[in-house]
């Protein structure tokens, strides 16, 4: 199912106590003219709503009025259910089933973030959910990008040399990550997913002009040399 925002730039949201906000940029996240894949539709109790990435690549519901729909064919293997706050939901069976997932999505809590980008992995990705390689130790490094990491060093990969210090085995660890990632066809969907979802890093490389992908070959390269 596919949409297109026709707002000129401005609309409404729904708020985490599922009510629908007015909002203007840069709260805003959505684009006049841009396509969105939609994840989910439901008819919350202030009115209907649809489930897509924004432009920072986040989940978000948005009132349908705020799109044209270009596409309605709904996607093999959505569920319906429903719950407080909203009367009916489709979308993808871990949201459908669960009223605390929904909740914690608008709210963007990181385990319904977790199941959402594997969602999108599904839909948009080459490489499939169940043949990505596993990324424990690359999350590990991520997670050391918490909130005060530009205080460690001046510079991203500063970060991570900072990190290597004294870690020999997980350095090996990340680098035989990134290469069977790479190996597999991660492409920048997956790359999201693991830097941003799964190892939850405040450091978005898109500060500095790179995706994700662009950023994890920096430190596959910069970890090997």
């Amino acid at each position: 199912m596919i949409v297109k925002c026709t707002a000129e730039s401005g609309g409404q949201r729904v708020a985490p106590a599922y009510g629908l906000t007015y909002v203007l940029p840069p709260e805003f996240g959505l684009t006049r003219g841009r396509e969105y894949e939609v994840y989910g539709f439901a008819l919350f109790e202030k009115g209907p709503a649809v489930l897509v990435r924004n432009d920072d690549r986040d989940p978000e519901w948005y009132a349908t009025s705020v799109f044209e729909v270009l596409g309605s064919a709904v996607p093999a293997g959505w569920r319906a259910g429903r719950g407080a706050g909203y009367e009916l939901v489709l979308t993808y069976p871990e949201l459908a089933a669960s009223e605390s997932t929904m909740a914690e999505l608008v709210e963007l809590r990181q385990d319904a973030l977790r199941a959402f980008a594997r969602q999108v992995q599904t839909r948009t990705s080459s490489l499939p959910v169940e043949a990505t390689p596993p990324f424990a130790a690359l999350v590990d490094l991520a997670e050391h990008f918490h909130q005060d990491y530009d205080v460690v060093a001046d510079t991203a990969l500063g970060v991570v040399d900072a990190y290597a210090v004294g870690r020999a085995d997980e350095v090996r660890a990340i680098v035989a990550d990134l290469e069977a990632l790479f190996a597999a066809g991660m492409d920048d969907v997956v790359a999201h997913r693991i830097w941003i979802v799964e190892g939850w890093a405040s450091y978005d490389p898109a500060r500095d002009g790179l995706t994700c992908l662009d950023w994890l070959k920096q430190v596959k390269d910069h970890l090997s040399a």
